[in-house]
């Protein structure tokens, strides 16, 4: 595998979240264990350095707990207690150098080892210092593994190089536990002053005292101290705020860098705070801008100046430096490097892998000089498995004239794990690829790309708004296929640049009809490109998505009106045989409650242009047509950047498909839909190839969230068909190299059919997720065999978007034999009418805890009351059965219980077990009224074409397959089709409604 990074000529722009500072939590962390009582961290660092630091703490007994944003620490009081004989520092340099001689404060023997290749780094001058303060330890040629005696050193006369300040940091820190006093001498050069400045203010906040030289060579530190519980909080990580400022300095930008609280301070503030300085001097154009909260980088040609840098004051900004001198004016000179060549790598020589990109570096001595050039070229590059080197040499592949490799590439997770992120937002597409490297001219076939590790971190997608995502793709990859619009009279193709476009065109268009932060905007369209960019457009101002079903008439239109008190309504002038902006126009006639806060009907003519013009609309209605609006409305990019939703505002109001009664206004935020769609991504293993094909209604959550909003936040094409035909599905399946769907039973029923007519299956499919409503088993097992695909079960609803889903690599039986099992965040449980939580393997009501439940109905308090159980969980109205291994199986509706005489007959299963019956196309179980009984079954059923069923063959293939004969239906009534919602559910209220007026069959 290898890092692949492609050179940029174009302005690149965006916002960078500056992490927390990895040094101030190691220190933090390793204090706080040494306090006696609880100490509080606030502002986690994700560098997996710091992690390993509390892996290693925690070997040693100390509590570590996260709490939030927050490290919840119950320290020891100076005294460890080992959980385990043997602790790893990983390949964290500063927790093997801190922790060797702090792990004698423990209570017995423990051995110190890190990582395979770690172990070959020497530490000689620290275990001999060590040993000069009274540490016993072993060691074999002065590397790990350490093995450290549990034995209290005695302090005494302490001498140790100045080579690496962890060495230094490292004795100070233990120091005060001695049993004597301690005085630790710095002999020979002095480096990274900085860092011992912020060890020493650390140990001072926590009440540990130490007396310091005016040169910051000599430590006098007292005996028997004790560590105080503190809390505090982590300031931002300079050394990882330098590579995007790199990456800024060298393009035409405007870059916004938060959580940079100011660009001045000191040592004790951050150790790397000089590179800001030398930032500046370099002429790095860095302002604060106090509004958007963070330091800005803006510039429309990128002019640096060469520097003179003693390497002493800032020992990690060696590589950054070095990439930044690459194309400074005039030569840079970086003086005192010896010491930066006994890091993770020889950071001073790997950086002269630039000369292959035509830099001109030349190391002589302690000295590295760098000529800056005009440009690089792309090259195969190695990082040396060294985490500074690799983002460094990234940030010179930016600028490069086309792509450059890099070896170990995830080095970057070590101490900066948002660093890939970082350079695909700001517009340098940067991923990590499968395979052997290839040179810079020779273009890769089919690259196997990580996905963005935010992607599939919910916790971290779900803090990106969609309008966010698509500016992310639009600046990393604008030349990409974004959406296909798979039409009638043709396909058409639209890049992620071409979208933003039409999307910021749209959002102005909004924004003059007058609609605001917070309105709900509705509109009836089919699955076509409008409706994404009109959904991305408002979001884009904040408002809320209020999509109708297109099959829905003046009855249902008119209640989503009135209840969403849209002023903005967006429809097709003709759609199939209807003119929905036609009876639009006449329901805003009557003048009635449902249109009273209609002001605005925007109209989308058909593509060939054969549309007639609806009628002039009555009263204060104002009629629009899509494309003029589009043309002659002016986007104010002022206007629109002005307006920064946030990720917990509402993002759409779904109103329900009322298979059992009137819809209801379902609210979900932004960050749940991203949320939900980022947890599906990592739950299915989806990356940067896929290619989202929606076949489901984009109005309806299934193609809204597992279509629109998955393929957005993925970055990846999303495949539209407007108008259902399952011929043109499979031509366009195959067309546009489709790999994954998420659609309800019809759709793999009719797909099915398609290919066994055509006797052609999708030739990329991989993926069919079938939810929605259960779908048949037997229909599932012929699809996986029919499609070559993974038919996957799944169960979710509008209100809490997916709970459980299986896996395509799942044994085939729980694959598509169940409905799946809980998405990692989600909890699943099964209860009684009481309330008591059953036993796996019984049936019950099916409940869900998760981080994706609704806001609430709108309007509604009482209906989102009774939605909840009293301790939080979701009531689905589902019954289901929960296996010993977690596995779902959905088998009815509550309201579809049949009561027979005080026997509950198990619907989901005689619908399952009547579909496999070669003669049955579909079928579907209600009650039907009884004067004795209560109720009785009643079967209805849609048979294939040229089969026969009758009531008595239907019995015998009952009781051929040992089903009890009170589960049996009493009545069969053959239909041709059954009523369905859009998404495929099936409306049993209607059957019931049916039911009603028939009776048994005399048996």
């Amino acid at each position: 595998m290898h890092l692949l990074v492609r050179g940029v000529q174009h302005r690149i722009s965006g916002e960078i979240l500056v992490p927390n500072s990895k040094y101030h939590a190691h220190r933090a962390l390793i204090l706080a264990s040494l306090a006696d009582g609880e100490s509080r961290i606030r502002g986690l660092s994700d560098a997996r350095h710091v992690e390993y630091t509390v892996r290693l703490l925690r070997g040693l007994g100390v509590g570590i707990v996260r709490e939030g944003d927050t490290f919840a620490v119950r320290g020891l009081g100076g005294r460890y207690r080992p959980v385990r004989d043997t602790v790893s520092a990983g390949s964290s340099g500063t927790t093997l150098y801190f922790m060797t001689g702090l792990a004698a404060l423990s209570d017995r023997a423990v051995t110190i080892t890190g990582q395979k290749y770690f172990r070959n780094r020497p530490v000689g001058p620290l275990l001999r210092a060590l040993q000069e303060m009274g540490v016993r330890l072993e060691s074999a040629n002065d590397r790990p593994p350490l093995h450290i005696l549990g034995h209290r050193p005695t302090g005494g006369e302490v001498t140790v190089p100045g080579t690496l300040s962890q060495w230094i940091s490292g004795l100070l820190l233990l120091a005060p536990f001695a049993t004597g006093p301690t005085t630790v001498t710095v002999t020979g050069a002095l480096n990274e002053r900085t860092y011992l400045e912020l060890t020493v203010a650390m140990m001072r906040q926590f009440g540990l005292q130490v007396t310091v030289s005016p040169d910051w060579r000599r430590f006098d530190v007292a005996p028997h101290q004790s560590a105080r519980p503190t809390e505090l909080t982590l300031p931002p990580d300079i050394g990882s705020a330098a590579f995007g400022i790199a990456t800024a300095a060298l393009h035409p930008c405007d870059v916004l860098l938060r959580g940079m609280p100011s660009l001045t301070g000191g040592p004790a503030d951050h150790p790397e705070f000089h590179f800001l300085d030398i930032a500046r001097a370099m002429g790095v154009p860095m302002e604060r801008d106090p509004v958007a909260g963070g330091v800005r980088i803006r510039q429309d040609a990128p002019l640096l100046k060469a520097v003179d840098v003693d390497c002493r004051d800032v020992p990690d900004m060696l590589p950054v430096l070095t990439a930044l001198a690459a194309f400074a004016h005039g030569e840079s000179v970086f003086r005192n490097v010896a010491h930066t060549r006994l890091k993770e790598s020889d950071r001073a020589r790997v950086m002269l892998q630039l000369n292959s990109m035509g830099a001109e570096l030349e190391l002589s001595g302690d000295t590295l000089r760098v000529t800056g050039v005009d440009s690089l070229a792309g090259a195969r590059l190695s990082s040396y498995n060294d985490h500074r080197v690799l983002m460094s040499l990234a940030v010179a592949a930016s600028r490069a004239r086309g792509r450059s490799t890099l070896s170990y590439p995830h080095a970057y997770r070590i101490s900066y794990p948002g660093f890939l992120d970082m350079m695909n937002t700001v517009g340098v597409p940067a991923s990590v690829e499968k395979g052997p490297a290839r040179s810079a001219g020779r273009r890769a076939r089919g690259p196997v790309r990580e996905p963005l590790r935010s992607v599939a971190d919910p916790d971290r997608a779900c803090e990106v708004t969609l309008p966010e995502w698509l500016a992310r793709h639009a600046a990393s990859r604008p030349d990409d296929t974004a959406l296909v619009d798979v039409r009638p009279d043709g396909d058409r193709t639209v890049t992620w640049s071409d979208l933003a476009g039409r999307v910021d065109k749209a959002a102005a268009l909004l924004l003059a009809l007058g609609v605001r932060p917070g309105e709900n905007v509705a509109y009836q369209l089919p699955n076509r490109l409008e409706f994404v960019v009109l959904s991305l457009a408002a979001l884009r101002i904040g408002a809320v998505c209020c999509p109708v079903i297109p099959f829905f008439r003046a009855r249902e239109l008119g209640f989503v009106l009135r209840r969403s008190l849209a002023r903005v309504l967006v429809v097709m002038d003709e759609y199939r045989s209807r003119r929905p902006a036609q009876e639009a126009l006449a329901l805003a006639a009557t003048g009635g409650p449902d249109t009273a806060h209609l002001e605005h009907v925007v109209v989308l003519a058909r593509p060939d242009g054969g549309s007639r013009p609806p009628q002039p609309p009555p009263g204060g209605v104002r009629l629009h047509d899509w494309e003029t609006a589009l043309k002659t409305t002016a986007v104010d990019r002022a206007a629109l950047d002005a307006v920064r939703p946030k990720a917990a505002a509402t993002a759409q109001l779904l109103f329900t498909s009322g298979t059992t009664g009137e819809p209801k206004g379902v609210m979900q935020s932004s960050s749940n839909l991203v949320r939900a769609v980022s947890m599906e991504i990592r739950h299915l293993g989806l990356g940067p190839r896929d290619a989202v094909w929606v076949p489901s209604p984009l109005a309806h959550q299934t193609g809204f969230l597992y279509g629109m909003t998955l393929a957005t936040v993925l970055g990846v094409p999303q495949i539209l068909q407007s108008e259902w035909d399952a011929r043109r599905a499979l031509g366009s399946l195959n067309t546009h190299r489709a790999t994954f769907v998420q659609a309800a039973t019809p759709f793999l029923a009719d797909l099915v059919k398609a290919v066994e007519e055509l006797g052609s299956a999708p030739r990329h499919l991989r993926i069919f997720v079938a939810t929605g409503a259960p779908v048949p088993r037997p229909l599932a097992e012929h699809a996986s065999e029919v499609l070559g695909t993974k038919v996957c079960g799944a169960f979710g609803t509008t209100e809490t978007c997916l709970g459980a889903l299986s896996r395509p690599a799942d044994a085939p039986e729980r694959r598509w034999g169940t409905d799946g099992r809980a998405l990692e965040g989600v909890r699943l449980r099964v209860t009684d009418d009481r309330g008591e939580v059953l036993a796996s393997g019984a049936e019950g009501n099916f409940e869900i805890l998760s981080q994706t439940v609704f806001e609430g109905y709108l309007d509604r308090p009482d209906l989102t009351a009774e939605a909840f159980t009293p301790d939080g969980w979701f009531r689905t109205g589902d019954l289901a059965v929960l296996d010993a291994s977690g596995y779902v199986r959905i088998t009815g509706r509550v309201k579809d219980v049949i009561n027979r005489g005080g026997e509950k007959i198990p619907v989901g299963e005689m619908e399952q077990l009547l579909f496999r019956h070669p003669a049955v196309d579909d079928v579907a179980i209600v009650a039907m009224p009884d004067e004795r009984l209560g109720e009785r079954a009643c079967a209805f059923v849609v048979l294939r074409a040229g089969a026969r069923l009758g009531f008595e063959e239907m019995c015998r293939y009952l009781d051929g397959h040992q089903a009890a004969r009170q589960y049996w239906p009493e009545r069969l009534q053959l239909v041709a089709d059954l009523p369905r919602n859009p998404i495929g559910k099936v409306r049993k209220f209607e059957l019931r409604a049916r039911a009603r007026h028939l009776r048994p069959h005399t048996q």
